[in-house]
């Protein structure tokens, strides 16, 4: 008889976990208070992104996020509030924040993010998901020399970590994009890198489970971790309990309303996300890029042209904050002249919650005491490019295989 797993969390991680557990033999259920339809995986930029090797707790980012929490259009804010969880994640963060922890954490991100990139190639081409996949890299814009100096140096990290990065002049970017009038003093390309719809690999991804024989039980929320000493036997839903042999915890920014019960303190602010996607764009861009000064992601897609941004911690509130959306709007007049007369007052926007660890790593290992609850999140903004990865590296963790890398800064319990 196969055994089974539930896997709390129908976002990237939850049914990339879904999917090679499927693969290995087990029964699955996949529990989502959700539809599967939306939600932060099906609405980010869509990078496979191995560049990405700086914490978000990265060097200066308390300074820069003071400056920017005065700026009501800015890509940066922390709604304060007399909660005792966000003092600590605040602390942990600060602790973070300084060039020691970015040496020592590089590799990890940088390998996390390789091994699900090579996860997704292999996805696609077992499935046969058409999701728009390209290989075309990621061009990081700037206007300014302090941010060039900025980007040289994020470059030099990620040459340190095996990948490759080329610093280009202005003129050298636009040779790339001639049609793509910029406003830049020049950019880091990352050959790399990679990009996909994120909203059609979802969506094919679900599909695919469907037909594998996966439950996917939607609109079903997890209340409780039900547990007998060592072990978990259940997780209550609103019917009942469902028992299984394994469980894992994937469930984003409501993570740690679940994990209390495992006896696991799991810092997670909730970081709100917007974009906004174009149908008829003046141009269409033929890669990718980022304009750094504003945190931009302008990524084009099969249809359409999408832009998101901005970092929010307010809670675990989806609402749009119109201020957030005007800030991405002037963002993109600032760099890209052929935007300047776009008007996005008719299209609608989107905002999705991204789970944020203090230290910038997401947490992947067996809860502390439990042998057979694997937790798997705070991936923050790179959730989509770490999903595949994360999800073979649960399954490996729960078949006691040999781990495709080294997890110990990933430890669930890294914060007691």
């Amino acid at each position: 008889m196969a055994r089974h797993v539930v896997i709390v969390g129908g976002g990237v991680v939850g049914l990339c976990t879904a999917w090679q557990m499927r693969k290995a033999g087990w029964d699955v259920s996949v529990l989502d208070s959700g539809d599967l339809r939306d939600g932060a995986s099906h609405g980010n930029a869509g990078y496979i992104s191995p560049s990405h090797v700086i914490p978000l707790s990265a060097p200066g980012m308390i300074s820069k996020g003071l400056q920017w929490m005065f700026d009501p259009e800015s890509p940066f804010y922390i709604k304060l509030r007399p909660d005792a969880d966000l003092m600590r994640w605040l602390w942990h963060f600060a602790r973070h924040a300084n060039e020691e922890h970015l040496l020592r954490t590089r590799q990890v991100l940088s390998d996390l993010c390789v091994l699900s990139q090579d996860t997704y190639k292999d996805m696609l081409s077992a499935t046969g998901i058409e999701a728009g996949f390209r290989h075309d890299g990621l061009l990081m814009l700037y206007q300014t020399e302090k941010q060039a100096e900025a980007e040289a140096s994020d470059a030099a990290h990620a040459r340190a970590t095996g990948l490759k990065a080329e610093v280009l002049s202005a003129g050298q970017v636009r040779a790339m994009d001639p049609a793509l009038e910029m406003d830049i003093l020049g950019g880091v390309y990352y050959p790399g890198d990679a990009h996909f719809d994120p909203g059609l690999f979802m969506r094919g991804l679900r599909e695919q489970l469907e037909r594998d024989g996966v439950r996917l039980l939607t609109g079903t929320s997890a209340r409780r971790l039900l547990r007998q000493g060592g072990r978990l036997t259940a997780v209550e839903g609103p019917d009942g309990p469902i028992e299984a042999d394994a469980f894992v915890l994937a469930a984003g920014a409501w993570s740690p309303l679940l994990s209390r019960d495992a006896d696991l303190r799991l810092p997670v602010e909730a970081a709100r996300g917007y974009h906004i996607n174009v149908p008829d764009p003046p141009v269409m861009p033929r890669y990718p890029f980022i304009l750094t000064e504003r945190k931009i992601a302008v990524t084009p897609m099969p249809g359409f042209l999408r832009f998101a941004g901005t970092l929010e911690l307010a809670g675990r509130d989806t609402g749009i904050n119109p201020r957030r959306i005007e800030g991405i709007s002037k963002g993109l007049r600032l760099y890209l002249p052929q935007f300047k007369d776009l008007d996005i007052r008719g299209l609608k926007p989107w905002s999705g919650l991204r789970p944020c660890s203090p230290d910038g790593l997401p947490y992947v290992g067996f809860a502390p005491g439990i042998d057979n609850l694997v937790v798997a999140t705070g991936h923050a903004m790179l959730g989509m490019t770490m999903g595949a990865g994360t999800g073979l590296l649960v399954k490996q963790l729960l078949q006691g295989e040999p781990r495709s890398m080294d997890m110990e800064a990933l430890r669930a319990d890294r914060f007691g």
